[in-house]
């Protein structure tokens, strides 16, 4: 018996390429409405976006220099540092010296830090507690591994 079926490719050609666009699009969607919603979420505390990405980072990894936080970020160190001069001056975040270099110092949370950035953590843990509930954990997966893989393909085509 002769089976008619031809197998689909991998890459379908225009049907992939359109799929992609539809995949982009709707990151870019998605990455301007996480943005709008964490202004909207921590707007009484007064911290912007990139504050909270660098309060963020500091909790995870402990004190860093702001060249190391740019290259965590990739931005540039000017970036970095008009986000930490504000910071430093509410008193979120204190600076110590480096022992590993003397001009780069380390930035560090305060107390008044870490109680700033639990607050925010515990908002968005429960934003994400509702928005688990509508969505299947294996979607989400899926979601997150498709979108790595694109990231690394373009990563490779860039490096």
């Amino acid at each position: 018996m002769y089976d008619h079926h031809i197998p689909t490719p991998k890459n379908d050609g225009r049907q992939a390429i359109f799929a992609l666009n539809e995949l982009i699009t709707a990151t870019r969607l998605l990455a301007d409405t996480l943005k709008d919603t964490a202004r909207q979420l921590h707007a009484d505390l007064h911290v912007s976006v990139p504050e909270r990405s660098v309060l963020l980072e500091l909790r995870k990894n402990g004190p860093m220099t702001v060249p190391d936080l740019a290259r965590h970020h990739e931005v540039t160190r000017q970036f970095i540092q008009t986000t930490v001069n504000p910071l430093l001056a509410a008193g979120v975040l204190e600076t110590h010296p480096n022992l590993a270099h003397r001009r780069s110092k380390l930035v560090a949370l305060t107390e008044k830090g870490i109680d700033l950035i639990r607050q925010v953590m515990r908002r968005e843990g429960s934003l994400m507690q509702g928005l688990a509930a509508e969505l299947a954990a294996e979607d989400i997966r899926q979601a997150a591994d498709t979108l790595a893989q694109v990231q690394r393909l373009l990563a490779k085509q860039s490096g």
